[in-house]
């Protein structure tokens, strides 16, 4: 388990987009290397929907990938499945006094092995999410 913590400069209403629709969704959650094109991004938000997206390498190297949505009080609460490696993510988002909001990112689910790559890549992909908000 790891758990990651991330301000972003905008209301809970507006960070949860980040989660719930194809370019901000897009503009945040990158792998080194790739990008997310917005237009291969889909997501149905509801419980048990998928979230399927690719990311795009040089190359025409492509990666496709699924998450699924698991329990959600929109806009402050999310949960999100990976299969493999199976991964529980769990997002809060606590409106802070000043408009902006506390982003709190949990993962549950993986080896310490797993971890090792993956924690520094999802505090990358927050701060990407952060800048999106920032501009």
């Amino acid at each position: 388990m790891f758990t990651l913590q991330q301000v972003v400069d905008a209301p809970p209403a507006e960070v949860v987009r980040a989660f719930t629709e194809a370019e901000p969704f897009a503009a945040w959650f990158l792998a080194e290397g790739f990008t997310t094109p917005s237009d291969r991004v889909t997501l149905d938000v509801r419980p048990g929907g998928l979230i399927s997206a690719v990311f795009v390498g040089e190359g025409d190297v492509e990666v496709p990938f699924t998450l699924r949505y698991g329990e959600l009080d929109l806009p402050h609460h999310l949960v999100l499945y990976f299969d493999d490696p199976a991964e529980e993510i769990t997002v809060d988002l606590s409106g802070l006094p000043d408009g902006k909001t506390q982003l709190s990112y949990r993962s549950v689910g993986l080896t310490d092995e797993q971890q090792v790559p993956i924690k520094p890549g999802v505090a990358t992909m927050l701060n990407h999410l952060a800048t999106y908000f920032s501009r």
